[in-house]
């Protein structure tokens, strides 16, 4: 399971219904790795991000949306054990409490650092960095990308290049 999330380094990930800077090269990256694979993710960023893919591949964590486009499940494990049975890399895209339900299932995050100070009122969870090792970093201009491993794993998902 890969936690993917874009932030500032104060680790603001949205304002209100949106994340509040604008960088098409970081979310394409995003969409690249996600593309073709199970993506767990919550009611509010399905909302706002889930018609950007492919909604057959997304498991949306709710107790009240109704789609017949995308699964959903009742709670963050009924999503895990949906996302188990497709036999794909499985991406966990947000919100704040999706990833902190994450955090302890987790092999690996992929972290985008958006340069520059944005307000904001949904964070990323804080994180243990002894629990976690910097298994690469990149400077791609306008964010810094991250892939941290947790200690004895190496994961890749399907399809990424690195």
């Amino acid at each position: 399971m890969i936690i993917i999330s874009a932030m500032t380094e104060s680790r603001v990930i949205g304002l209100g219904t949106g994340m509040p800077w604008e960088v098409p090269e970081e979310y394409a990256q995003y969409l690249n790795f996600v593309r073709g694979q199970t993506v767990i993710m919550g009611r509010r960023t399905y909302e706002i991000f889930g018609q950007d893919l492919d909604r057959s591949q997304i498991i949306v964590v709710s107790r009240s949306l109704q789609s017949a486009e995308a699964q959903i499940a009742s709670s963050f494990p009924a999503a895990v054990e949906l996302a188990r049975l497709r036999k794909r890399t499985v991406f966990v895209a947000g919100g704040s409490s999706i990833y902190q339900a994450a955090l302890p299932l987790a092999d690996a995050m992929y972290l985008s650092t958006i340069k520059g100070e944005y307000e904001g009122d949904v964070y990323f969870p804080e994180f243990g960095p002894n629990q976690w090792l910097l298994a690469e970093e990149r400077d791609e201009g306008s964010y810094i990308f991250r892939n941290f491993l947790r200690p004895g794993t190496s994961p890749r998902a399907e399809g990424d290049p690195r």
